[in-house]
């Protein structure tokens, strides 16, 4: 469990509770940064209401199969038969979702389509164990009156350090090395539709449990973004396009503490 106290100076507690349901408060200080701000007040409106399961990362994505037949049967899709589940696979998914969420999204009790993007991106990335090294809070559809269109790049930090709180990437494309891992095709309309910066200021957090260092970009992923870089920069207003946009996040809060987080659940924020 993680209650969260936000006094007026912007220092605040972070509560858990651990699998002996035994409570810890921990000390956190609000970034001073635009971003954090920003964060701080549209937080504040949702201290009552309940998470996002899907959001949140406390859903069961591992049966993909089952997931896409429910998403078909809201979206009245008919199921598509595949032989293997390679990288064409996911991307064709990713256009079915991408294809249904313009209609979809704005239709009641929609969940399955989210939960549908999220299993997607749970089996493409399952390799990638970055995010299991997190605590991971939103309130999905719940945030939309919330949200707000902010360039957050040039907030990234340089480094991912443990214990601290960050604002998550949380588009409905992708980043360019993310499109390039995915293998998906070298067509610039394609690119410059599907790959995003961070553009969309949510209401969402995570706290790191372990420090991250930012990896180098790889010389064959270089050479596929030289091809798409200078257009999708200018398109974007951005300066540029680093290793610490593609993996970094903006800070929002620092620990003045050192406890270990693992195995703890997320209950609830509360603001005072």
């Amino acid at each position: 469990m993680v209650v969260i106290l936000v006094t007026k100076n912007k220092k605040f507690k972070v509560f858990f509770t651990d699998t002996d349901k035994q409570i810890v408060d921990l000390d956190y200080f609000l970034h001073d940064s635009i971003v954090a701000e920003k964060w701080f007040k549209k937080v504040r409106h949702l201290q009552n209401i309940p998470i996002d399961e899907i959001e949140s990362q406390r859903t069961n994505l591992e049966d993909l199969w089952s997931i896409y037949n429910d998403f078909c049967k809201f979206t009245n899709f008919k199921p598509i038969k595949f032989s293997k589940k390679d990288e064409k696979f996911y991307n064709l998914l990713h256009e079915i979702f991408e294809k249904s969420h313009k209609k979809y999204s704005k239709i009641k009790n929609n969940s399955i389509i989210y939960k549908f993007h999220h299993a997607i991106h749970y089996h493409q990335s399952k390799e990638n164990s970055s995010n299991v090294n997190q605590i991971n809070i939103g309130w999905g559809i719940k945030e939309g009156p919330l949200t707000e269109n902010f360039l957050c790049n040039p907030y990234y930090e340089s480094c991912i350090k443990k214990n601290f709180i960050y604002l998550p990437w949380s588009e409905l494309g992708k980043r360019p090395r993310q499109y390039w891992k995915d293998k998906e095709i070298k067509d610039k309309n394609r690119f410059n539709n599907l790959c995003l910066p961070h553009i969309t200021l949510r209401p969402k957090f995570f706290i790191q449990l372990i420090d991250y260092t930012i990896p180098k970009f790889e010389n064959k992923f270089s050479h596929f973004f030289n091809q798409f870089k200078q257009q999708w920069i200018r398109q974007n207003n951005l300066e540029d396009w680093t290793e610490k946009d593609e993996y970094s996040a903006p800070l929002l809060a620092m620990p003045n503490h050192s406890y270990d987080l693992h195995n703890l659940t997320f209950l609830k924020l509360k603001l005072q």
